[in-house]
């Protein structure tokens, strides 16, 4: 029983890791081209967020083939949605001419609108199986409260080194950023596959298995790190081509701190959805910081490193002292009860 057990769970993992780190390498090779020729790159940061989620799914699907517990419909839905990302990216190097991020945002709401359906719609015990509930009541929702706080104040200083803390407050006296906080709360529902998609894979599969293996803490660290690594395509092609190193870096830093953020909320919730509403507000909350949702072609500076260094330790590592990175969770679905 105990080596069938292994095996089992070995099958899976290889599975996870094919789709979830496999495919942005894979996909690394197109997206190269056509940041090389100066083409449409929007797409392929969109669809790499869809992977981790659609490596958790094909590896439960597959290995527990017959077995009931899944959310197979909204699975599916999810899958099919990951492969018209994936057909969007290859557009984007087959007919470079096309709006392929325009296509994208619409398969992304449109898709939305099926993927709640499916979900909602579900069997309780089916959602409860593939920890797809809500837990936690509104109570919940103070993680993300929290995390927007966090998240502003990081912004906000890392105005002052460069002395530009006042105009970024005029920035607010305007209505734009308002209007953008207004905009955020809706879109979430159209867009939310997305986000789903990194912490399905990251917090909900991934992160209890390395936990298992290398202990409550180094567990999450290294989950931060491999998140990081997993962003590399996207920092050498797309986020900062003329300084990916310090990209890397920067991304190395934020992953494994957020990693740590995002991680402590969702041990304390037991709700996947929690992480969901932190990664959406840390990504969509930059319209409101900024004005502007443009990521890419970014000049990183070691300065700006060190910054982002400092103030994400600061905000967002204090709750690693937390206890519930003193035990082990348990992985979902169970597999020890798998034969």
């Amino acid at each position: 029983m105990k080596e069938e057990t292994r095996e089992y769970t070995g099958k899976e993992l290889l599975i996870f890791l094919l789709i979830a780190f496999g495919m942005p390498y894979l996909m690394g090779i197109p997206l190269g081209i056509c940041q090389r020729n100066g083409w449409g790159t929007d797409a392929f940061p969109n669809a790499q967020m869809f992977y981790p989620a659609a490596g958790a799914m094909v590896a439960l699907l597959v290995t527990r083939r017959g077995k009931p517990g899944l959310t197979r419909r909204f699975y599916t839905m999810f899958l099919v949605l990951t492969l018209v990302m994936v057909g969007c990216c290859i557009g984007a190097v087959a007919a470079p001419d096309m709006n392929w991020m325009v296509i994208c945002s619409y398969a992304i709401v449109i898709g939305c609108i099926p993927a709640w359906i499916f979900l909602l719609t579900e069997k309780k015990q089916n959602r409860q199986a593939s920890g797809l509930c809500w837990h936690g009541g509104v109570k919940a929702l103070l993680y993300v409260l929290l995390f927007v706080v966090l998240r502003t104040a990081s912004v906000f200083l890392s105005m002052i080194p460069y002395g530009q803390l006042g105009e970024y407050l005029a920035y607010w006296a305007t209505p734009t950023p308002w209007v953008m906080l207004g905009i955020t709360i809706p879109n979430f529902f159209l867009s939310f596959t997305a986000f789903f998609g990194e912490e399905y894979g990251w917090r909900y599969y991934l992160q209890p298995r390395l936990q298992q293996k290398f202990g409550p803490r180094l567990g999450v660290l290294v989950l931060g790190v491999a998140w990081g690594l997993w962003h590399l395509p996207l920092n050498l092609f797309y986020y900062s081509p003329e300084t990916s190193l310090q990209s890397l870096a920067s991304q190395i830093i934020v992953c494994v701190t957020l990693g740590v953020f995002f991680a402590w909320a969702y041990l304390k919730t037991d709700n996947i959805w929690v992480p969901v509403l932190l990664h959406y507000c840390n990504n969509n909350l930059i319209l409101a910081y900024s004005g502007t949702a443009e990521i890419s072609n970014q000049v990183i500076a070691w300065s700006d490193v060190l910054i982002s260094l400092v103030l994400y330790v600061v905000l967002y590592m204090p709750v690693f002292a937390s206890k519930v990175f003193e035990r082990r969770p348990k992985i979902f679905p169970d597999t020890s009860t798998e034969s």
